[in-house]
């Protein structure tokens, strides 16, 4: 069975959107994320998987759902141990996003901040204050 498991090499979390356009040109432009792909491909999507890192490491699929419907999500993304700063800066230069927890070292051993997309989802990005952290750095 500790083979079977053993295999898992990726999750992807799957995020809710009031609109699957406007989620795409916000990750794209502000957040420098790659469109992986949009369901259907068309005027009108309902589907799409946005992701940043080798392989997509970071895969998020976002789902179209009425406001009424709607509920945030969150999930967490690590890089490496100098592209944390250097994102949360490029970030802090971009009007368009919304920092909902500044950078900082946390006590659990985390170097973190949180911010929210057009939808009011929460990324937090981080770093291991030691340990190392594998990306590109």
């Amino acid at each position: 069975m500790s083979e079977i498991v053993g295999s898992a090499w990726k999750i992807i979390p799957q995020f809710q959107s009031r609109s699957i356009k406007a989620t795409v040109k916000f990750y794209n432009e502000e957040l420098s994320f790659i469109t992986g792909g949009l369901h259907p491909d068309d005027d009108a999507p309902t589907f799409c998987s946005i992701f940043i890192g080798k392989k997509a490491a970071a895969n998020i699929y976002f789902h179209k759902c009425s406001p009424e419907e709607f509920h945030p999500s969150k999930a967490m993304i690590s890089l490496g141990t100098k592209e944390l700063d250097e994102f949360h800066d490029h970030l802090r230069s971009r009007a368009k996003v919304e920092f909902a927890q500044p950078i900082k070292d946390e006590a659990w051993g985390y170097r973190q901040f949180t911010i929210k997309d057009i939808d009011g989802n929460e990324l937090t990005f981080f770093k291991f204050l030691e340990g190392g952290n594998p990306g590109a750095d």
